[in-house]
C-alpha cells in the first residue's frame, strides 16, 4: 500500500481558493532597497504595502492563536525552524501569489462589475469599522489600501473559477470507486526492537510467501478472515476503505476487479504479500465524495500549469528590510476577532 502521510491542522492561508495559493515556486525574487517607503514587493504595476502584510499577519495571528493558543509560535518543526518561521515563510508566499493572481486575473481580461466594486466598498468598510482603534493604530491601512486588497482577493477567486471551468467534470463511479476490504499484510522487512526495518532475503521472502500461500488456502476454504487476519497480519485486523489512488497497481489490478464476498489469492506488491477478502466493492457515498476529490485535484493541477507559465518570467522587486519589523512573535500585534475572510464571505459568498 502506498503511505498516507498525516495532513497537520495548522492553519495555512486562504483555504476558499482551494488551495490555489498554495507555493507553486516559479515566481523569483530579486532584493533590492529601490522600492518605495512602506512598499515590501512590486509585481510590474501591482505593489504589496507593510500595511497589506501586517492586516495579514494580525489575522493569521489571531486565527492560530485561538486554535491553538499562544505557545504555538515556539513549536518546533523537523527541519529545525519553528512555526513563527514557517508561517513568516508561507504569508510571503500568499502575499506574492495573490498580486500574482490579480495580474493574472488583468491579463486574461477579468474584470469586476459594479455590483462587485460596491461589495469591495462596504466589506472594507466593515472591516475598518469592525478591528478596533488598537488594530486600526497598528495595521496603518487605508481605506483605498482595504478595498485593492479585496478586489485583489476577488480577482483571485474569479481567476481561480475560470480555470476550474476549464476541466472536464465527468468522472466515472469505476474511477473514483472507493471499496472496503479486509486484508492479511506479510511485510518484506524484519523490525528489530529498536524500530529498525530490514529487508529480507531471498530465503525469507521465498518463506513468507508460502506462508502467504497457506493463509490464502485457508481463507478459501472457508476459515473465517478475521481470525487468520489476528494470526497471520503484520497490520491490525479489521477493514479499511481504499480507492485507486491509495494502492501500487498490482494490488489495484488484483482487488478492484473483485466481487463482494471475493477473497484473493497471493498478491504481492514491493512492500509486502496480501491476501484481500473484499468486503463491499462499491462504497457508494464514499465514492461519490472522492469523486470531488479527484475534480479537486484535477482542478488544482490545471491552476498550478496555468499559473507557473504566467509567473516563469516574473520578477518581483522584493525588500528584504521591509520584513525585518513584521514576525509572529511580536507582542505588539493586538489581539483583533474581525477577521478578512469571514467579512469576505458575508459580502462574496464562501
Amino acid at each position: 500500500m502506498k503511505n498516507k502521510g498525516l495532513i497537520i491542522g495548522l492553519i495555512v492561508f486562504v483555504l476558499a481558493l482551494a488551495g490555489c495559493f498554495a507555493a507553486c515556486g516559479n515566481v523569483r525574487i530579486r532584493l533590492t532597497g529601490g522600492l518605495s517607503e512602506g512598499e515590501l514587493f512590486r509585481i510590474e504595476d501591482k505593489v504589496c504595502t507593510e500595511a497589506e502584510a501586517r492586516l495579514f499577519l494580525m489575522n493569521q495571528k489571531n486565527r492560530c492563536e485561538q486554535a491553538y493558543g499562544e505557545k504555538i509560535w515556539s513549536v518546533s518543526l523537523e527541519d529545525g525552524s519553528t512555526f513563527a518561521d514557517y508561517m513568516s515563510s508561507e504569508l510571503r508566499d500568499f502575499l506574492v501569489q495573490l498580486k500574482s493572481m490579480a495580474l493574472m486575473a488583468e491579463s486574461r481580461g477579468i474584470s469586476l462589475s459594479d455590483e462587485e466594486e460596491r461589495q469591495i466598498s462596504e466589506a472594507s468598510s466593515a472591516y475598518l469599522s469592525s478591528v478596533g482603534e488598537e488594530a486600526l493604530t497598528y495595521l496603518g491601512i487605508s481605506q483605498e489600501e482595504m478595498e485593492q486588497l479585496y478586489r485583489d482577493y476577488q480577482m483571485a477567486r474569479r481567476l481561480a473559477d475560470q480555470i476550474s471551468s476549464l476541466v472536464q467534470d465527468e468522472i466515472s463511479d469505476d474511477e473514483a470507486r472507493v471499496i472496503e476490504v479486509q486484508q492479511i499484510v506479510f511485510a518484506k522487512t524484519a523490525v528489530a526492537e529498536d524500530g529498525t526495518e530490514t529487508p529480507l532475503d531471498e530465503g525469507q521472502l521465498s518463506s513468507l510467501r508460502a506462508e502467504a500461500q497457506t493463509a490464502a488456502d485457508r481463507a478459501a476454504a472457508g476459515e473465517a478472515f478475521a481470525t487468520l487476519q489476528e494470526e497471520y497480519s503484520d497490520e491490525e485486523a479489521g477493514s479499511i476503505q481504499v480507492s485507486r489512488a491509495d494502492v501500487e497497481d498490482s494490488w489495484e489490478e488484483a482487488v478492484f476487479s473483485m466481487e463482494s464476498g471475493e477473497i484473493s489469492g497471493v498478491i504481492e506488491t514491493e512492500e509486502a504479500f496480501y491476501v484481500v477478502r473484499c468486503v463491499n466493492n462499491l462504497l457508494s457515498e464514499e465514492t461519490q465524495a472522492n469523486k470531488e476529490t479527484i475534480l479537486e485535484q484535477r482542478r488544482a493541477a490545471r491552476f498550478y500549469q496555468e499559473y507557473n507559465a504566467f509567473t516563469a518570467e516574473l520578477i518581483p522587486v522584493y525588500n528584504e528590510e521591509g520584513w525585518e519589523g513584521l514576525s509572529f512573535t511580536d507582542e505588539d500585534i493586538p489581539a483583533c476577532t474581525a477577521d478578512f475572510y469571514e467579512i469576505y464571505n458575508q459580502y462574496f459568498g464562501a
